[in-house]
């Protein structure tokens, strides 16, 4: 473990996946216009909602679409080198996404160059925005949400952050473009994820 001299604030960082560490492939626009989705609801719960067998046609196009972006994924600049200076630094990590846990798999076999000491997908239970997609992984890691740090690139990663206590950290997907209006939400505000590793101290 390298040393900086000063005590260390954060124990561990949690992750978004699409749109954080991998380029954002997924038309999320396109899928809730696919689908008939208000662009105010999520589609995960939107299709939950659905009747069979709309529902079960719903979640086929969802997933194919998932699946054809995680093997047309490319990394977010950067993200390589804060994965093993992190690493080198010796706290804790998860991957936390919406996504498939088909999908996670594609892309951690992909790029080998990510390594968490775990990941959740929307199959290991409560997804963000619930807290608890944030308080399951930190208890499994053995470390406190407010020494956690939670990066995203959107409300729901924030929403979910906030709400468990922990430390959120938003990534403006496109640097210099206008701010969300939830980007007052987060406890930080980056455009490249090379930012984090000052906040980190590492």
């Amino acid at each position: 473990m390298e040393s900086t001299g000063q005590i260390r604030r954060f124990d561990g960082v949690i992750f978004d996946m699409d749109g954080t560490l991998i380029e954002p492939l997924i038309d999320f626009a396109a899928i809730r216009a696919e689908l008939g989705i208000d662009p105010r609801c999520g589609i995960l719960e939107s299709i939950e909602a659905m009747p069979d067998p709309a529902r079960q046609k719903a979640h086929q196009y969802l997933l194919t679409r998932e699946l054809s972006a995680a093997r047309e994924a490319k990394l977010t600049p950067g993200a390589a080198e804060l994965s093993q200076a992190i690493r080198r630094a010796g706290l804790k990590t998860a991957l936390l996404t919406r996504n498939t846990q088909e999908a996670v798999q594609i892309v951690l076999q992909r790029f080998g160059q990510l390594e968490f000491d775990l990941s959740w997908s929307r199959e290991d239970g409560p997804i963000k925005p619930e807290p608890d997609g944030i308080l399951r992984p930190t208890r499994a890691l053995g470390i406190d949400p407010a020494r956690t740090a939670c990066v995203g690139d959107f409300h729901y990663d924030i929403t979910a952050a906030n709400a468990a206590g922990a430390v959120s950290i938003l990534l403006l997907r496109t640097p210099g473009a206008q701010r969300p209006d939830y980007a007052d939400q987060a406890d930080y505000v980056i455009e490249h994820l090379q930012e984090l590793q000052k906040i980190l101290g590492i």
